[in-house]
């Protein structure tokens, strides 16, 4: 739930927001002795969120022209200037402000401040032990001016220019505005109980600003003046400025059922678009460390569901690459079993068909499991020999279809071979060696290709195998 925190110099007054608008809900006195026990119970029942609003008649506003500058330089000046405007200030604020013909080049900008109040560290104090427990969410602080300029800056029939006149218990309240931008504002507080015997210290003070205004050069002329006030205070109030012009607006036509500007303002904390507002440091510390805390957990808490995960994920992968690296085992076993018995069988086996037959399955065979006929496997032995020098890199095999061959030729087939062989040294005499002994030895050419930047000779030749009874003896 929201709730709005007031601070007054009396005490703090807590205010509930419903649907409906805001409602009071208790008070709790600053010369209570308990009364910054009484506020961290009531923080402590739970978890809120507040504004934090303060209604205070230190509540100090100027208004300076700076020249052009840079927005480093200008944001040095406007320091500058708030240290001299005010020392002892607590929290301060800068708002540009509209120009106006008076000010020529320079940029208005006002200047906020709250001073340094007992009665602003005894509720700060409790919220900041609140804020860093998490019991409570507030770290703006900002003021009824503030709000009711809010307010007025949406208010498109009013005048963009005029001195506004609120009436609450807590006084009168005199705020300037300039093409709807708060310029000035005063609190007068409230001497008696009663409108009627408040009025003549009101019109003395409302004099005494009128003539004021025009040597601060705050607005060009007079300012209209407007009086937001019930309805039925308005024949009464027409004695505050007998001999000016006065506009007087009926506050229940903005904040049904009530009469105080204070009401008013505290509406506008559920408006669209947030108000001006005071830094608050004492508060922003704390919610950074809890913003932090909260940050941590949050990444341990995604550490450990993303080491889960992949623990997991590893377990499942194991399990199936362990599957996978069985059933290869077995294929192979199978595999190697066939080939074995294809080679038994082979040496009873005679006729025309021999080679053909054999290289049609054991093909099939070797391009499963790698292995390449023995025949094939012999004679790059031989050509391995006679180069010391050089490694096998790749071997390439395939059958051609058998041709015919002589009444008195046994039956073969020829097999087409790509080699590639490396080596970290390339003879120069290394290609022509291997193409003679290859001829000499199978009676077949050898194509031969190097390449010298990579040290790697290719070999395309025709081998044509016999019967195993027929194969030469490995060299």
């Amino acid at each position: 739930m929201r709730h709005s925190l007031v601070i007054r110099q009396q005490g703090l007054g807590i205010w509930r927001h419903t649907a409906e608008g805001v409602e009071h809900e208790s008070d709790i006195a600053a010369d209570d002795k308990n009364a910054r026990a009484a506020f961290q119970g009531w923080l402590a029942a739970e978890r809120r969120r507040l504004n934090l609003v303060a209604d205070l008649s230190d509540e100090r506003h100027a208004v300076e022209r700076l020249p052009a500058a840079s927005r480093a330089d200008r944001l040095r000046l406007i320091a500058r200037k708030l240290a001299q405007r005010f020392p002892e200030a607590a929290f301060t604020r800068a708002s540009p402000l509209p120009a106006s013909q008076e000010d020529g080049l320079l940029k208005p900008v006002r200047l906020s401040s709250i001073p340094r109040l007992p009665a602003l560290a005894l509720w700060l104090d409790a919220l900041n032990d609140a804020a860093i427990k998490g019991d409570a969410d507030a770290t703006r602080l900002t003021s009824v001016p503030f709000l009711i300029e809010h307010w007025y800056r949406r208010q498109r029939a009013l005048p963009p220019h005029g001195l506004l006149l609120a009436f609450g218990a807590a006084g009168l309240r005199q705020m300037l505005f300039r093409q709807r931008r708060l310029v000035f504002s005063r609190t007068v507080a409230a001497r008696a109980d009663t409108l009627a015997e408040n009025l003549p210290a009101y019109r003395d003070e409302l004099a005494q600003v009128l003539a004021w205004l025009p040597s601060q050069r705050l607005i060009e002329g007079s300012p209209p003046i407007l009086v937001l006030a019930p309805e039925a205070d308005f024949p009464l109030l027409r004695e505050l400025a007998p001999n000016s012009a006065v506009d007087f607006i009926d506050i229940a036509r903005y904040a049904s059922g009530s009469a105080d500007a204070f009401t008013l303002a505290l509406r506008e904390t559920r408006q669209r678009g947030a108000p001006a507002h005071y830094d608050c440091p004492p508060l922003r510390r704390p919610r950074q460390l809890a913003f932090v805390r909260r940050a941590a957990w949050c990444v341990a808490a995604a550490s450990l569901a993303i080491g889960l995960a992949n623990a997991a994920d590893g377990f499942i992968n194991a399990a199936r690459l362990n599957q996978e690296a069985e059933q290869f085992a077995f294929e192979r076993q199978k595999r190697q079993a066939e080939l074995d018995k294809l080679n038994a069988e082979s040496t009873a086996e005679a006729g025309a068909d021999f080679p053909d037959d054999w290289l049609a399955k054991a093909e099939s065979l070797a391009s499963d499991t790698g292995i390449a006929p023995l025949g094939i496997l012999q004679a790059i032995a031989g050509l391995l020999a006679q180069a010391p020098w050089a490694r096998l890199e790749t071997l390439a095999w395939k059958k051609q279809p058998m041709r015919e061959s002589a009444p008195d030729d046994a039956p073969s087939a020829s097999i087409v071979l790509e080699i590639s062989l490396i080596g970290s040294e390339l003879p120069q005499t290394a290609a022509d060696k291997l193409l003679s002994f290859w001829q000499q030895r199978y009676g077949s050419s050898m194509k031969a290709h190097i390449d010298p930047a990579t040290s790697r000779l290719r070999l395309d030749t025709t081998l044509r195998l016999l019967p195993r009874e027929k194969q030469e003896k490995p060299l």
